[in-house]
């Protein structure tokens, strides 16, 4: 009976910790992907410690007034698809892996980002989020082609470093590149113009919620690419973990922000080029001696 309490005490430690690293990191990963390519363009931007305020004003006002069920729903899936894309654990690996990292499948956590966005922006940009679903299923078409059994970002981890020369980590990079370019989450300008086109008369603080809401799944999106670009840094443990969730981050946002900047989204046949390249890969690592 002991060691079963101790068992659930443990478990609810790890996901205590890791929901409270998510809170702190937040609203820095927001400044990373929103302020600094703003910053870098010449144009003013808030200091990080504004970004702490308005993080800390929307969860007060979600305490004290709620959200309607739709937007509820939608914050809870983001939290979650942020949760298992983290991949880190900071008591104990295996509690690491029982608390969600086992579901970061790239499928699976893109889908429910896609339903975000069109949650966000129904009636638009049909075509990319068809694009976009396409190439999340050849990245998980590829990834299983490259190395059956593998199951999710968290079994491409252990493969890579068990085999570090594998043609699964060329597989992975080609397609997060691929989804970088065909992303089809909307920013915060294309969220406003929505919901005036929509006629909604929300208040600024259901404005200012949405948009919050909307940044997380942004930010999700980001990991979930800088998990496919740099695999072997997900799972880490202890404060490893931590730096490896940031490092990744970083990544995919880089990948983001490089598709916006060269405007290699409007590429179809570079996609196609980067997703074909990505099955050779796979079918050379498949079928290796």
């Amino acid at each position: 009976m002991g060691s079963v309490l101790l068992s659930v005490f443990r478990v609810v430690l790890e996901l205590g910790l890791q929901c409270g690293v998510l809170f702190l990191l937040l609203p820095v990963m927001f400044w990373l992907a929103e302020d600094v390519p703003a910053l870098l363009s010449g144009r003013a931007v808030a200091p990080l410690r504004e970004r702490y305020a308005r993080f800390a004003t929307f969860w007060r006002l979600l305490l004290r007034h709620g959200l309607p069920v739709e937007d509820g729903l939608m914050l809870a899936l983001g939290f979650l698809a942020m949760l298992c894309l983290a991949g880190l654990s900071l008591v104990m690996p295996e509690v690491g892996s029982l608390m969600g990292a086992w579901l970061a499948d790239p499928l699976l956590m893109g889908g429910i980002l896609l339903v975000g966005a069109v949650w966000a922006v129904p009636g638009r940009l049909w075509s990319a989020h068809g694009r976009c679903c396409a190439t999340l299923c050849l990245t998980e078409c590829f990834l299983v082609l490259a190395a059956p059994g593998v199951t999710g970002l968290q079994g491409v981890q252990r493969l890579l470093l068990a085999a570090p020369g594998s043609s699964l980590a060329g597989t992975s990079l080609c397609c997060a590149v691929a989804l970088a370019l065909t992303a089809s989450l909307p920013g915060a300008d294309s969220l406003a113009d929505e919901m005036v086109g929509r006629g909604q008369r929300a208040s600024r603080v259901a404005r200012d919620q949405r948009q919050v809401i909307v940044a997380i799944y942004r930010v999700a999106w980001a990991l979930l690419l800088g998990d496919l670009l740099l695999p072997v840094l997900f799972g880490l443990e202890g404060p490893a973990g931590v730096v490896g969730l940031m490092v990744r981050f970083g990544g995919g946002s880089l990948l983001v922000a490089l598709g916006r900047m060269t405007g290699m989204s409007r590429n179809g046949r570079f996609v196609a080029l980067l997703l074909g390249l990505a099955g050779l890969m796979a079918l050379a690592g498949r079928f290796a001696v």
